[in-house]
């Protein structure tokens, strides 16, 4: 049962994009460090590349969509609300125990409601 939760909490970040917004924003769909230096795979080609900025971990955003029609990195829905992604996954599971918790009592009430009857 914990794996469909950890799938559901991990989907919306393992197929996403990241935007990388240094000087000129472009997306990339993976990045390591190695030797000071990141390198980065584009979204466009699947090209690697490196850079030796400093600070180039700072200007990296996670919750973006690569477009490829238009060639864009565009946010997930949540970022337009202005929320965080800990944030969305929180209100997700937040939601989920809400719903969870009345069909439990409705399915108690309804027990206890046959078992009265008979």
């Amino acid at each position: 049962m914990y794996k469909i939760l950890i799938l559901i909490f991990l989907s919306s970040s393992v197929f996403g994009s990241f935007l990388l917004d240094k000087n000129s924003p472009i997306c990339i769909e993976d990045f390591y460090y190695k030797s000071s230096r990141i390198y980065y795979q584009q979204s466009k080609d699947d090209a690697w590349k490196s850079t030796s900025e400093d600070h180039t971990s700072d200007h990296i955003r996670i919750g973006y969509k690569y477009d490829s029609d238009d060639d864009s990195c565009r946010p997930e829905p949540y970022l337009i609300l202005g929320m965080d992604v800990a944030d969305f996954h929180f209100l997700l599971g937040l939601v989920g125990v809400l719903f969870g918790f009345t069909f439990l009592v409705f399915t108690i009430y309804l027990f206890v409601n046959v078992g009265r009857e008979k």
